[in-house]
């Protein structure tokens, strides 16, 4: 696919927008497409972005957003994947907006894809947008302010009500901290910890506990009772809460787009949270765009879950591994 011809920027606010389109790739091509490309202050704009691949790669698509560049992403989600004319196809759809005036840049959209020759990563082209004040030129003329004379600095007397206060705070502490020592040195004999008596229960690692639930799950047969929804909402429930467990963070009230920063942030692999997002990604096709994976899928969708327990597995510990037969 050949990249658009370059128009004067007079030519590109006559003539109809048009979707900025990834170079062409054997296994992944990308459009993006940002509408309209003149705008006011404050208007939402319509994004979207299609992802064309072959059937036997797999996408990991980004969480866009909140921001994307000079522009706030206030709702947007993936949908797919579908089947097109070249294999599968993911989409997302969202709406951008801005609230500066100028002619800025929608930045560029990266998407990764797994194939049978590794990953693949494409880039789109930059969107220019012009963004024009909802007041006319009239309106800015007549809201422009009278200047006047410049006045002389005029002169404050110092306040020291603060630092009076500051100081009398810090010799409070330490009044109090003089006194907490002498209590310590006169009484920590007598208030010494009884010991604590040894718990013959342990606590079951997170790894452990993530095998029982899949168990549990498989056990269940919702898939057969065509209980879907229900089956991916326990899935991603124990996901999270696993995820919870092992790198103690709050997962289970954040939603699919805030988990990824949050594992970042508490030292997981990258692999391993491209791995938890495509995931929960698909978690969410079947909770909110109505997607019905079929038996096999639900069975795929556990065997991630278990590649992603091995992945993030503290090292050293003794691998428990689970009863395949339950699957």
């Amino acid at each position: 696919m050949s990249s658009p011809h370059r128009l004067p920027a007079l030519a590109l606010l006559v003539l109809s927008p048009l979707a900025i389109v990834a170079p062409c790739s054997a296994a992944l091509e990308i459009s993006f497409d940002v509408q309209p490309r003149v705008a006011q202050v404050g208007d939402a704009l319509e994004a979207s972005i299609q992802a064309d691949l072959p059937p036997d790669s797999e996408l990991q698509p980004n969480a866009i957003g909140p921001e994307l560049g000079p522009f706030n992403v206030i709702e947007g989600s993936w949908s797919g994947p579908q089947e097109s004319e070249t294999g599968l196809r993911w989409s997302w759809r969202g709406r951008l907006v801005a609230f500066r005036t100028g002619e800025l840049e929608v930045p560029p959209i990266t998407l990764a894809a797994h194939g049978p020759d590794g990953e693949e990563r494409v880039t789109t082209g930059p969107i220019r947008v012009t963004i024009e004040s909802v007041l006319s030129e009239a309106d800015l003329a007549e809201a422009a302010p009278a200047l006047s004379d410049l006045k002389p600095p005029a002169s404050i007397r110092p306040a020291y009500g603060p630092l009076w206060t500051a100081l009398s705070v810090v010799s409070l502490l330490l009044v109090g901290a003089g006194l907490l020592w002498w209590l310590h040195r006169r009484y920590a004999a007598r208030l010494a910890a009884v010991p604590v008596p040894d718990d013959p229960f342990h606590r079951t690692p997170p790894h452990v506990w993530v095998y029982g639930e899949l168990k549990r799950l498989l056990e269940q047969r919702l898939p057969e009772q065509g209980l879907i929804d229900a089956f991916y909402a326990e899935l991603s429930r124990i996901l999270k809460q696993y995820l919870s467990g092992r790198y103690r963070v709050e997962l289970i009230e954040r939603t699919s787009v805030e988990v990824p920063a949050l594992l970042l942030q508490a030292g997981a692999g990258k692999e391993a949270i491209s791995r938890v997002n495509f995931l929960l990604a698909e978690c969410d096709q079947v909770k909110f765009a109505r997607h019905v994976p079929d038996s096999e899928a639900c069975r795929t969708a556990v065997e991630r879950v278990y590649r992603i327990v091995d992945m993030t597995r503290p090292a050293g510990l003794e691998s428990v591994e689970p009863e395949q037969g339950a699957a």
